[in-house]
């Protein structure tokens, strides 16, 4: 982890599977997680995005926690918290907050790989 808070890992995807995907963890409310959010929908870089105040359920995938005790036992409380992995699963980077550098490195390389939803197929709130 850098002085920052982000973790960044460089790693090999194959090429028939996306190289990149990306949750937000969001809450409402949130200044950040909607300014985060609609700069990557006008951008078209695709996106999950779990609101952990609505979403409730503990998941396997959280290990049986639920999204706002997976977020702020991996990452902090600070929103929003983006994640970004690789194909297979492993984090490639992360941040929380309204990080404008890496809203600006994350549009890049979903752009490098080929990513970017075309602009007459997104979707804008």
């Amino acid at each position: 982890m850098t002085a920052d808070g982000s973790s960044t890992a460089t790693l090999e995807a194959p090429a028939e599977a996306p190289a990149l995907s990306m949750t937000i963890f969001s809450k409402n409310d949130c200044h950040k997680c909607v300014a985060t959010e609609r700069l990557f929908e006008r951008k078209g870089v695709p996106f999950t995005e779990i609101n952990v105040e609505e979403d409730l359920a503990p998941r396997d995938e959280f290990g049986g926690l639920t999204p706002f005790e997976y977020v702020v036992e991996k990452y902090g409380r600070e929103m929003p918290v983006v994640v970004i992995k690789s194909e297979d699963g492993w984090v490639t980077d992360w941040w929380s907050g309204g990080r404008m550098d890496k809203w600006t490195e994350t549009v890049q390389n979903f752009e490098a790989e080929n990513l970017i939803i075309p602009e007459d197929e997104r979707v804008v709130r």
